[in-house]
């Protein structure tokens, strides 16, 4: 499930004064607040607007990311900061997602596509990173965050209620929400309601690592955090419900923040029992799930099936057809493709299995740099590790959901803006190792800790 984009110019005037706005915005905010109007066009800009420039397609999106490529370059802004593991990682990603996505099939259209893909992705972390200022900066780009988010719950609230989109008088999303099962599925500014209802969630903990971070963050904190439940639950999305409840659950693990190897280690003893008692592989429990929740959870599990039978397909340089996957899941406006709605199955089939190996290694690091620096930042301040934790666990809803969709236009920069402030903010290298003494015994540090834990870290666990 992935954008569609069409070979005409389709911004509109309120489109276009909107754009006109963020671009005035982009140059003159200050540089720990220039990352604003990027977020601020995710949130209230509908993507399908676009210029075409010799057959080029400009989204309003990639507008902005070039004008924030024009201020960085202008001022300087990319100088002055180190690449770390997790800056490499992604850049290969990119660079190999363009060249072994090409070979595929080359040709000048899927180059031009991926070139476009690159440019997102790039883009949007090369900013993200130079404007990604300290921890303080972080807290403050998360109370923007949760007074954004209030204008959509509330607007969904009223699509809820009258099955009509506000945010159509911009173009590209419809006027009238779709509905399925008799669910109205609202969508906002977002092109697709699971979109919408995956922001909500993935930015909920976010909004609860706030509430720690001082008294008068507790108010936005509050706001933020059931506008976010709000624009979940007004998507009627199974996938991103299920991500909004498993984040609630990381948070449950917090007591167990230096004992996560165990935890891990648990999880993989869980899912090989259930490999060995069940009928069906164990990708099949998505299947059972949405007998519970509703949606599609048997296509999501048939799919990884799909993917494995046709492994020699797509493994080395992925591949542009896959209607041969199954005839009743093709999609309607591409007669070569099934409707592919896993993020790690897309990955390989989009640059095989190379590619998606470094999107493995991307999350792999970036659990273990938010790992390291949590157990640091949980020794000096509680409200410090909670809030790390928060962009742990925002991480892990990341990763819920992409087992029930392919990113693309407004989660695409949400995703690439969490990976560079993880980049800039917790990978930094004088605090991440931990003391000698708790790496030689992490239990005793953990003990240390919990006798001077402060009072509001024992009632959250």
């Amino acid at each position: 499930m992935e954008q569609v984009l069409h070979d005409t110019s389709s911004l509109t005037p309120p489109g276009a004064l909107f754009l006109a706005v963020m671009v005035v915005l982009t140059f003159s905010l200050p540089r720990q607040w220039a990352v604003v109007p990027l977020l601020a066009t995710v949130c209230y800009m509908p993507l399908g607007q676009q210029l075409v420039i010799g057959g080029l397609h400009f989204p309003i999106l990639r507008l902005v990311i070039l004008a924030g490529v024009a201020r960085v370059v202008c001022r300087g802004e990319h100088l002055g900061f180190p690449r770390n593991r997790l800056d490499k990682l992604f850049l290969w990603w990119a660079v190999l997602s363009l060249i072994i996505g090409t070979l595929s099939k080359p040709s000048g259209v899927l180059l031009v596509n991926r070139l476009g893909v690159f440019f997102n992705a790039v883009g949007i972390y090369y900013l993200a990173s130079c404007w990604a200022k300290d921890f303080k900066a972080f807290i403050g780009l998360v109370k923007v965050l949760a007074l954004m988010v209030i204008p959509i719950a509330v607007l969904m609230i009223v699509e809820k209620s009258t099955s009509r989109n506000v945010f159509s008088v911009f173009g590209g999303v419809p006027e009238i929400t779709i509905a399925r099962e008799g669910h109205l599925r609202c969508q906002a500014a977002f092109r697709h309601p699971i979109l919408a209802g995956t922001f909500g969630a993935t930015s909920f903990p976010f909004f609860v690592g706030l509430w720690f971070q001082g008294r008068g963050a507790k108010r936005l904190a509050l706001l933020g955090g059931v506008s976010a439940c709000i624009i979940t639950i007004a998507a009627s999305t199974s996938g991103a419900l299920v991500a909004l409840l498993l984040g609630g659950v990381g948070f449950a693990f917090w007591r167990l923040r230096y004992q996560m190897r165990l935890v891990r280690r648990g999880i993989l003893v869980l899912i090989l029992a259930l490999a060995c008692i069940m009928n069906a592989p164990v990708w099949y429990l998505t299947a059972k799930l949405s007998g519970i929740t509703g949606g599609t959870g048997w296509h999501r599990a048939w799919l990884v099936d799909a993917a494995i039978a046709h492994f020699d397909e797509w493994w080395l340089c992925g591949t542009t057809y896959t209607a041969n996957w199954g005839a009743n899941q093709i999609v309607d406006d591409d007669p070569d493709n099934i409707d592919i709605t896993n993020q790690f199955i897309s990955e390989g089939v989009k640059g095989g299995l190379v590619k998606l190996a470094l999107f493995i290694a991307i999350i792999v690091q970036c659990f273990k740099v938010i790992g390291r620096r949590t157990k640091v930042e949980a020794a000096k301040s509680f409200a410090g590790g909670i809030l790390y934790w928060a962009m742990g666990v925002s991480l892990f809803t990341h990763c819920v959901s992409f087992w029930s969709i392919v990113y693309f236009d407004q989660m695409a920069v949400i995703w690439y803006w969490l990976l560079a402030v993880i980049s800039r903010i917790a990978c930094d290298e004088s605090t991440d190792a931990a003391p000698a003494a708790s790496r030689e015994n992490p239990e005793s540090w953990a003990r240390e800790d919990e006798s001077t834990m402060p009072a509001q870290e024992m009632a959250v666990g």
